[in-house]
């Protein structure tokens, strides 16, 4: 029995003296030990002592790995030592930057040192050892990696080799915080506006996203806009068509609204009237649709029989519009009138579709749509309907600066291209249709309607 029970576990540097330590049969207590290297060089060892045991000092003279066999008695044993010129350099992992608190849900940037290791050599950095954040490589001996945690508590983090053979821990504490409150505001809105009259209202959105909508809604019952948060700030175009004082409120959420009061001003006596959308209907237009910013006007007519006539009562053209309404949404299936105003025969002008939303009434739908309750296929509209018509366009005109309704501009369409129109046209000059009736306009009077406007205007 010959047994190898200490020997050298790393490599050993040419000219270093080593020990090998062993065990023998005790009767082969005595005799000498042979050393043979590389199965070619030979010579004598220690002897065996009383207790069998043997210690082999040796060095070698030259680099490689070299095999070194013991003999006594018959029996043998070897061992193959890696011998170097120089010992490589120890490699260490560390960790140098890490926070003792880092909040949840932010991130931080960890790093350290990795000493002696090759340049792309890729390493595990892992929490509470066992889930794996990141695998940095190294780089001019360093390594670094940007982490962050969802949830609060004390964790390990270790940064080790790929096999685990050399690691480096530190300890972090993640810290649950109490996110910022939303906070919404308006920012000077007027304290009196005149019926009728489009404002801006416009605000702050502290701690919102931008793209998060909020709601802008009148007397806890109205809403008026939908606007969406930019750059911290919201804004949204409105209008009142009921005097009072009116409770404006922009809402982010149940818990975090704004509240102002804006007193709507009567219009002056025996001036021009537009019955509000709300004498016909409690069914607000949807907030939802896309915002309008008129370019122009377009008339047209219902293409409805059966009219109520010149001399209609209020509440039976009210009725009439809730059929037109109904045609529209339960027929047409739009999301709502398709119409901003509708002329009634008996002069009386109704708010339909919101001004501030895109219609549903030319297919291009870049401009306000008035419609003539009827068929003005033969039939002429009545004076009340014209002197209502050059009324209300005169109206929007000057609420969105339209100041020429006479001279044509170059006007998209939905079928024949881009055409030279005035800034107060029929459906028919952009959609291949028979509305508002005749070519030219004629029954509906456009030419004298376009005239009479321009002429209020300058």
């Amino acid at each position: 029995m010959l047994q190898i029970t200490q020997a050298p576990t790393s490599p050993v540097l040419i000219n270093q003296r080593f020990s090998i330590l062993g065990v023998a049969s005790v009767s082969s207590a005595g005799m000498t030990l042979t050393l043979i290297v590389d199965g070619t060089f030979r010579t004598t060892g220690p002897e065996v002592r009383n207790n069998g045991t043997w210690q082999v000092d040796f060095l070698f003279t030259a680099a490689g790995n070299r095999r070194l066999r013991i003999e006594v008695a018959g029996d043998s044993t070897e061992i193959v030592i890696p011998v170097v010129t120089s010992l490589p350099q120890a490699q260490r992992l560390r960790i140098t930057q890490i926070p003792a608190r880092l909040p949840v849900l932010q991130s931080t940037t960890i790093e350290g040192d990795a000493e002696n290791y090759p340049d792309g050599t890729i390493l595990q950095l892992r929490s509470d050892r066992q889930f794996e954040l990141a695998r940095p490589p190294v780089l001019n001996g360093r390594w670094r990696s940007t982490v962050g945690f969802n949830q609060p508590g004390r964790r390990v983090i270790e940064i080790r080799t790929l096999d685990g053979s050399q690691s480096a821990a530190a300890e972090i504490d993640v810290v649950a915080v109490t996110p910022p409150r939303p906070r919404v505001s308006f920012v000077n809105p007027p304290r009196q506006v005149r019926e009728e009259t489009v404002i801006t209202l416009e605000g702050n959105a502290e701690n919102y996203q931008d793209g998060d909508q909020l709601i802008l809604r009148a007397d806890q019952t109205q809403e008026l806009a939908r606007p969406r948060v930019q750059g911290g700030k919201w804004q949204a175009n409105t209008l009142f068509r009921q005097p009072g004082n009116r409770l404006i409120e922009i809402i982010g959420s149940e818990q975090d609204r704004a509240q102002t009061i804006i007193e709507v001003q009567a219009a002056p006596p025996n001036s021009f009237q537009i019955l509000a959308r709300s004498s016909w209907t409690s069914e607000p237009t949807p907030a939802s649709l896309p915002n309008l910013t008129p370019r122009r006007i377009t008339l047209h007519h219902t293409a409805l029989a059966s009219s109520p006539g010149a001399s209609s009562t209020q509440a039976q053209d009210a009725a009439r519009m809730r059929l037109i309404w109904n045609s529209h949404v339960n027929g047409n299936g739009w999301s709502d009138i398709g119409y901003h105003f509708i002329i009634m025969q008996s002069g009386r002008v109704f708010s339909a579709r919101s001004e501030l939303k895109r219609g549903a009434h030319d297919l291009v739908n870049d401009g306000l749509g008035i419609a003539f309750d009827g068929i003005y296929s033969a039939a002429t509209i009545n004076q009340k309907q014209f002197d209502a018509a050059v009324a209300l366009c005169t109206v929007l005109c000057r609420r969105y600066g339209i100041k020429n309704t006479v001279t044509p501009v170059p006007t998209p369409t939905a079928d024949f291209g881009t055409r030279n129109l005035p800034l107060i046209l029929g459906h028919r000059d952009r959609v291949n249709t028979e509305c508002p009736g005749t070519e030219g306009g004629r029954t509906i009077r456009m030419p004298e309607i376009r005239t009479a406007v321009n002429g209020q205007l300058n």
